[in-house]
């Protein structure tokens, strides 16, 4: 495991957060950053690499030297967690901030947004008549942000406090969407256990991941499974099935804790059988059973922080169906067929539970 580490939001973002090195007795960082870069991006750099990535990258968005930052007292938040809730923050701790500027945060979040006539708009019914307004997309992705609110210390902040400050200064910086999943691949925080068993816990870091979104102006675009990995992802849900076949390869334990296939360590027999069981997702009943009802529990969830319904919360932009869908045609011919069948079930079905919100497939570009 890599034990220095750095997560860079970007440009416009202007979020440059150190990871510490301490492990815990698991192995798993002490510490853990609010954002992650692409697992393709920097996580194969050595520490002096990545520090000197680090550096370069100040340099370039010209942000200042680490002992002009500041540090601004946090206070316990005004609004009421949820009871037994001990993850809040203490009276006396500090949070360091960039001093950006003095530009205020944006409005709270109170419309939807939809597409008319191929634009996206704002829509008002306050009036009684719907008024649309141009709305402009600005935005980045924060993967697996969703586990960061559960995360009891970050340096001198727990992992609430990094989440409301990377609000914060994108909402300085002036943009106005995230994009995150619904879930996480972290299984020492997970938001659904097994079929039907939910962690309230990781549920509650989703209600305050929108909760705090919402108070400075971000919408968030929340998709509900991953295509890559295990914890949180299509073949977890797959060896879940009561109809799918039994799994006749050993998983990987790397798959387990999240990681990725080491594809140089795998022959061609057993590529082709991750492919071809993977591909079981978009016609399985059992593992489309698990996925319906985890997007019926988050479509259906009650805010606890602001006691939205989330189907009625205009802070959701949208919701991706998979994230980066894949299902490989050069082993499984009518794959493509089977995934857009998939894709079209299973949009008409968020969108009968849900009408406010747009659906997207969650595909890359």
């Amino acid at each position: 495991m890599v034990t220095g580490m750095f997560a860079l939001a970007t440009v416009l973002l202007l979020l440059l957060l150190g990871l510490g090195a301490a492990q815990t007795n698991d192995g798993r960082p002490a510490d853990l950053a609010a954002t992650e870069t692409s697992p393709n991006d920097l996580s194969l750099l050595s520490d002096e690499e990545l520090l000197a990535e680090l550096e370069r990258r100040k340099a370039e968005l010209a942000l200042p030297a680490d002992d002009s930052i500041a540090a601004v007292e946090v206070v316990k938040p005004s609004f009421a967690y949820p009871q037994n809730d001990t993850i809040y923050l203490t009276v006396n701790e500090t949070v360091p901030a960039y001093p950006i500027d003095d530009t205020p945060f944006q409005e709270p979040v109170t419309d939807f947004v939809r597409v008319y006539d191929g634009q996206f708009v704002t829509v008002s019914n306050d009036s009684g008549t719907a008024v649309c307004e141009p709305f402009f997309l600005a935005g980045w992705n924060s993967w697996d942000v969703t586990r960061v609110p559960r995360i009891q210390s970050y340096r001198s902040m727990n992992g609430q406090a990094a989440l409301t400050q990377q609000l914060q200064t994108a909402s300085q910086s002036g943009l106005n969407v995230m994009r995150a999943w619904a879930h996480t691949i972290d299984p020492s925080y997970p938001v659904m256990k097994s079929p039907g068993w939910y962690d309230e816990e990781g549920l509650k870091a989703l209600d305050f991941l929108l909760s705090e979104a919402n108070k400075y102006g971000i919408r968030v675009i929340l998709s509900f499974v991953d295509n890559w990995k295990y914890p949180g992802g299509v073949d977890q849900m797959l060896d879940w099935s009561e109809t799918a076949p039994n799994r006749t390869m050993p998983l990987p334990a790397s798959l387990l804790e999240g990681g990725d296939y080491n594809q140089r360590s795998l022959t061609s027999g057993e590529k082709n059988y991750i492919v071809e069981r993977h591909s079981l997702f978009y016609t399985d009943e059992g593992a489309r059973k698990i996925y319906r009802d985890y997007v019926s529990t988050l479509v259906n969830r009650t805010n606890v922080y602001n006691g939205k319904v989330y189907r009625d919360d205009p802070t959701i932009l949208a919701w991706n169906l998979i994230n980066e869908p894949r299902c490989e045609t050069w082993l499984i011919p009518d794959c493509d067929d089977k995934l857009q069948s998939w894709i079209e079930s299973e949009s008409a079905f968020v969108k009968e539970l849900d009408p406010n919100h747009m659906v997207t497939v969650g595909e890359e570009g």
